[in-house]
């Protein structure tokens, strides 16, 4: 049964996204000729800023990663009705209060220029139109990434923006995580075991309240489960042309050396502020994680494993 706001998957969008002009001049990019960002990619980011940079005020230049490009994103959008709605600029334009103008002003200069490169460069196919741009007049409202294997080190308990902090002696974890050969490991992770993490999960202010961080993070395990065959190469990013369809692509067609097997396990770092709201989710606080912080916000590591569906791509 579909709801008003159900998500749309846009597949890893490739390397192209690092060229996105919300970046650093000092950024990474590719020459603006080869930029194809899809508009879908826009969209989430544009959510992302809002919660994020505007209202938590962390650092715009780190709001895209290197996981981004590898990432399945998903994102909700609500319908914008009235006069003066006009699909040539950004969604986010077409409906504002006193209380979010300045930040949708904001996404509309950052995003219309990229719309606009966007649809001068790139004519979709049916089922690219579908997954990577919403019919209609509908503002992206909330979004989600999963992020697939692998994963760079757990952070340090006590580290902040990834400077400082420390093991605790003679943790258990460490012989664990020399045995295994993998990240440092707990009770609820042996170091080595692949896992997909869960993250950038925002949502606009005024529609907060609306069960859409559940709905994405319900879609997204519930895809993740049927479709574990595309977490065992490796993380390797798959660009646009490799993934057109909105399922995406099964890594065995990309040609790439399958890695292990993905038994569903799924790692959230929460802020500490939203910890409940995972835990309502099923997930568990790792507490040999310790805390950390990341642009002014601390941080706790917690898990959780979904049932795999075999079989399915």
């Amino acid at each position: 049964m579909s709801t008003p706001f159900d998500p749309t998957l846009l597949p890893p969008p490739g390397p192209s996204i690092l060229s996105h002009p919300s970046l650093s001049p000092s950024s990474p990019s590719l020459p603006k000729s080869k930029a194809i960002i899809p508009p879908a990619f826009t969209e989430a980011l544009s959510v992302r800023i809002a919660v994020y940079v505007d209202e938590q005020h962390c650092s715009l230049a780190n709001e895209i990663d290197a996981d981004d490009p590898r990432s399945w994103h998903w994102i909700s959008y609500a319908s914008v009705s009235g006069p003066g709605a006009d699909s040539s600029v950004p969604l986010s334009s077409a409906q504002s209060t006193p209380a979010d103008k300045n930040a949708l002003e904001r996404r509309k200069s950052e995003t219309e220029s990229q719309r606009e490169d966007a649809r001068e460069t790139e004519r979709p196919t049916d089922a690219e139109s579908q997954a990577r741009r919403p019919s209609g007049h509908k503002l992206p409202i909330a979004t989600l990434r999963l992020v697939p294997p692998p994963h760079g080190p757990h952070p340090k308990p006590g580290s902040v923006d990834g400077v400082g902090g420390a093991w605790p002696a003679g943790a258990k974890g460490d012989a664990r995580a020399k045995r295994s050969g993998g990240d440092h490991a707990t009770s609820m992770h042996d170091g080595h075991e692949p896992y997909i993490k869960l993250g950038r999960l925002a949502t606009l202010k005024e529609y907060r309240g609306l069960g859409l961080g559940r709905l994405l993070a319900n879609t997204a395990l519930d895809w993740a489960s049927r479709h574990g065959d595309l977490f065992r190469a490796g993380g390797e990013v798959l660009n646009e042309s490799e993934t057109p369809e909105l399922e995406g692509v099964a890594r065995e067609r990309a040609n790439v050396e399958l890695g292990p097997e993905w038994k569903g396990l799924v790692l959230v770092h929460a802020q500490k502020s939203v910890e409940r709201f995972w835990k309502g989710m099923g997930f568990v606080r790792d507490e040999e994680l310790g805390t950390w912080v990341e642009e002014g916000i601390e941080h706790v590591g917690m898990w959780r494993r979904v049932g795999v569906v075999k079989g399915e791509v």
